[in-house]
């Protein structure tokens, strides 16, 4: 009987008492060929990896950009194989670090673990695509974005314009204005601005009044700065309008300003506070007074929103 052969490359070994003549090709030729064929990674592809590997063989599979493995020994052999990264291929596992260590690029870049469950670098840190975060994002220094800024949450800006003149002949019933709407989430709490534009045919006539429409369940506040819908009756602008609406829930609740042939400015300011039911803030408008010549609205005319809370 020969002796056992060795563990790890099955070489054969023969009897030690010297009872047993050397073969040359079992005991010289075969065992040299398995030494050979184990030095180093053998190149081996996905579906010809060892079916009996010994623990740490390693490969490299030339059909996956040479990705490289060891066996870890475990049985089935197939499931032994643990991934080593390596420059020529796309690395497949998960990497895993230490919680203290950190992955250094070069000599002065690094990532690495600041707290339970946050990713950090003492670097600059830039982001030439889109930037997305689920939760809330800390700068406490300088944030540079030189692409467009996206926030669906707290701090989320909207903004709408009118892209074609408006006009309301006779009417002095509110109606939706045909472009200035924005979305707003349930329980949400927002601010808004709307900066206004308006001419019309006969001086101080119809003039302008407007309100909101919401959600059940919300209510807005709003205050505007305007021409004044009596005191420009004459064709001066010494007045203003500085009427307050607050806690309303409906379009019942007005602000008026008056309108001349030359373009009037209306600024109106106001705070949104959304129930659990989602919708639209939408502008409504008329005239405040029916009149055939017409209030018109102009293009250019915009309102934004900013979500706080």
């Amino acid at each position: 009987m020969p002796d056992p052969s060795t563990t790890r490359l099955a070489l054969y070994k023969s009897k030690s008492d010297g009872s047993e003549l050397v073969n040359y090709s079992q005991d010289l030729g075969g065992n040299w060929d398995k030494v050979d064929n184990a030095v180093g990674f053998q190149i081996v592809t996905s579906s010809t990896r060892p079916a009996t590997p010994f623990a740490g063989k390693p490969i490299a599979q030339s059909d996956t950009s040479y990705s490289t493995f060891f066996s870890n020994g475990t049985a089935p052999a197939s499931a032994s194989w643990v991934e080593i990264p390596n420059s020529s291929s796309t690395f497949g596992s998960t990497l895993k670090l230490a919680s203290t260590a950190q992955l250094t690029i070069g000599a002065d870049v690094n990532l690495l673990r600041n707290a339970a469950n946050v990713l950090r670098t003492n670097d600059a840190f830039i982001v030439d695509g889109a930037l997305t975060a689920s939760s809330g994002i800390a700068v406490t220094g300088n944030a540079s974005v030189s692409g467009n800024l996206s926030v669906t949450g707290i701090g989320q800006v909207q903004y709408i314009a009118k892209t074609a003149d408006e006009t309301v002949n006779s009417n002095t019933t509110l109606q939706n204005d045909d472009h200035l709407v924005l979305p707003a989430v349930a329980n949400g709490v927002y601010v808004f601005a709307l900066d206004l534009y308006m001419t019309e045919a006969t001086d101080f006539v119809g003039d302008f009044k407007m309100s909101f429409t919401c959600p059940a369940g919300a209510t807005f506040d709003m205050h505007g700065a305007g021409a004044h819908v009596t005191a420009l009756a004459s064709g001066t602008s010494s007045d203003g309008e500085w009427i307050g609406k607050l806690a309303t829930s409906s379009a019942a609740a007005t602000l008026a300003f008056g309108v001349g042939t030359g373009l009037t400015a209306v600024r109106v300011y106001g705070r949104l506070a959304m129930s659990s039911t989602a919708g639209n803030l939408q502008l409504q408008w008329a005239q405040n007074a029916s009149d055939s010549s017409g209030t018109t609205l102009k293009a250019g005319s915009y309102m934004t929103m900013t979500r706080v809370a």
